[in-house]
């Protein structure tokens, strides 16, 4: 079968480790992830956590210096939510971090009352940080009476009076065109996390120097092609290849499923956005394997890890997977996969966003290669 066009970059044979350049252009992701970096956070500013991902608002006010905001979040009996701002917002900015993941209907009421709480509290802006989009998979229609989830829950986003929303590798990059000019949206490139993870645990890869980027399906192929230019700005010694799974979604069978690429003796690294049963990136890896592939490793943003993926992850043929932490792992999940999962921390990059959005800077390194 012959090979997708790619693009050869300039590597060098100094080392089989992945080293990270430093002359290319002003390093973005030195930026992010500096130890030293001191941020100042204006007093109007404010950040409130939802009760989805603390772990991670926690994180993302360490890296800022700041306390959360105070405000009482309660389910009762019955199951009813209600939330309590404790901190005087009137004529503040602030920014609510809250994934739409799993109960993702408990998740979304939450934040939607709690921006209602917010906009009758007098505040002057509210900027709603989604690392993960809840129903973006449900972005168009398939039959004639389907709703359109991703597009219904950005309508009921600006209903309730959010003026901004952040979030991470949405799963189809148009979703930011069905909020109104109103409400603009920022979609953040997730791979400034890869890359950190790259310099500071070099793959070890044989042939050196030597990665293969494989779309686990035909929708993909542009975001690995958007690693791959990531890639090649923050190492150049590396040299990248693009490979797509090619598969009929209905049904989907062994004979409706092709390679596009040669991933013979390569290393093999699937992108993809969402881990949701594991079956995908597990399939994707015995089709690797059995087209010759050396390596077969994943990286997905976020890990929604239903029912038993950790389970089906721990039996595949990747060596490794790579996930952030937009959505909170579950630690069983975590003792399942043990070494095999590296859970990459998104919190330094949403502290820059903050700091940059309170101070009206540029996001366009942020966005990066990844934004569309």
């Amino acid at each position: 079968m012959k090979n997708l066009r790619y693009l050869i970059f300039p590597f060098l044979y100094k080392s089989s480790l992945i080293k990270l350049s430093t002359h290319n252009r002003e390093d973005s992701y030195s930026k992010v992830y500096s130890n030293q970096k001191q941020y100042k956070i204006e007093p109007q500013t404010i950040i409130f956590s939802g009760n989805s991902n603390t772990q991670l608002a926690n994180e993302v006010a360490q890296c800022l210096g700041v306390p959360l905001g105070k405000a009482i979040l309660q389910r009762f009996a019955d199951g009813e939510c209600n939330i309590q701002v404790l901190d005087n917002v009137r004529g503040r900015n602030v920014f609510i971090i809250q994934s739409t993941c799993p109960p993702v209907n408990e998740n979304l009421i939450e934040l939607f009352l709690f921006i209602s709480a917010l906009r009758r509290a007098s505040v002057k802006k509210i900027t709603v940080i989604v690392p993960y989009y809840g129903y973006s998979r449900q972005d168009h229609k398939l039959m004639k009476t389907q709703s359109i989830a991703a597009a219904d829950i950005a309508r009921m986003l600006e209903q309730t009076g959010i003026d901004h929303l952040v979030s991470i590798d949405l799963h189809r990059g148009q979703l930011q065109g069905v909020f109104s000019t109103s409400v603009p949206v920022d979609n953040l490139s997730p791979y400034l996390t890869l890359i950190h993870e790259f310099n500071n645990h070099p793959l070890k890869l044989s042939p050196p120097n030597d990665l293969t980027l494989v779309s686990p399906d035909f929708n993909g192929i542009t975001r690995a092609k958007k690693l791959q230019d990531e890639l090649k700005i923050a190492f150049p010694n590396l040299k990248t290849k693009l490979a797509m799974i090619y598969k009929s979604k209905y049904p989907v069978t062994e004979a409706e499923i092709s390679l596009v690429g040669d991933v013979n003796g390569k290393n093999c690294l699937i992108i993809d956005d969402i881990v949701d049963s594991g079956n995908t990136l597990s399939r994707a890896a015995d089709i690797l394997k059995k087209e010759g592939a050396k390596s077969v490793m994943a990286y997905a943003t976020h890990p929604v890890f239903s029912g038993k993926a950790a389970l089906n992850l721990g039996i595949s043929n990747l060596s490794k997977i790579y996930v952030t932490d937009t959505i909170q792992v579950k630690e069983l999940d975590k003792q399942i996969l043990q070494d095999k999962l590296s859970v990459l921390s998104v919190a330094p990059l949403l502290a820059e966003i903050i700091y940059r959005l309170q101070k009206k800077e540029s996001l366009h390194e942020l966005l990066g290669a990844h934004n569309n």
